[in-house]
């Protein structure tokens, strides 16, 4: 990604609105993943969602401190939760905490093989023996790439205890993929725990 996010923002402060389209083409997967996983799988209230979150990160543009992919990148996550938030407490019935990754699974990859699918089903089962903390630790570090400092920021912890929670939460996972993997697939899951 290099810092193409930084070079939109500065075109975007400038007055250049033909850089938002690249910038949310990056950004919005990743995020809106993040939202069907957290709304249950609810598409309107994650769309809903994302469209606010957006509006306000253009109505803020001049809040970005850094224009660090990184930076970028939880800036646009602490709007989405917060407007996530906002939007669940406003709600009458409420939404679940965070959808099953089987429901959401057809929005983070197309053109599945069988073996990614049975992938995605151990994956499933794997991430139901995690609290909503450490699972959504796991997914802003794995599928939004944040790093340990970002995550902890996001999250409300020191860095270091960000490293401890996504360590567990890796071993917590590999147990449960020891106990869930197919012997059809061969061989053993090995996470990276950087």
């Amino acid at each position: 990604m290099g810092n193409k996010l930084g070079n939109w923002i500065k075109k975007l402060k400038a007055g250049d609105q033909s850089a938002f389209l690249p910038l949310y083409e990056k950004t919005s997967p990743g995020l809106f993943r993040f939202l069907m996983w957290k709304t249950n799988g609810n598409r309107e209230l994650s769309e809903d969602i994302m469209q606010e979150s957006f509006v306000k990160f253009l109505v803020n543009l001049d809040r970005i401190e850094s224009l660090e992919t990184l930076s970028v990148q939880s800036y646009l996550l602490r709007i989405v939760k917060n407007c996530l938030i906002d939007k669940v407490a406003r709600a009458p019935e409420g939404s679940k905490n965070q959808a099953p990754l089987e429901e959401v699974q057809h929005f983070m990859m197309t053109n599945a093989t069988q073996e990614t699918a049975v992938e995605m089903r151990e994956l499933a089962i794997a991430m139901a023996s995690l609290n909503e903390k450490d699972s959504e630790i796991i997914w802003m570090r794995d599928a939004l790439g944040l790093s340990h400092r970002e995550v902890a920021d996001q999250v409300g912890i020191t860095e270091q205890a960000s490293r401890q929670a996504y360590v567990r939460a890796k071993k917590t996972l590999l147990e449960g993929f020891k106990e869930t993997l197919s012997p059809e697939l061969g061989g053993a899951y090995v996470p990276s725990m950087s």
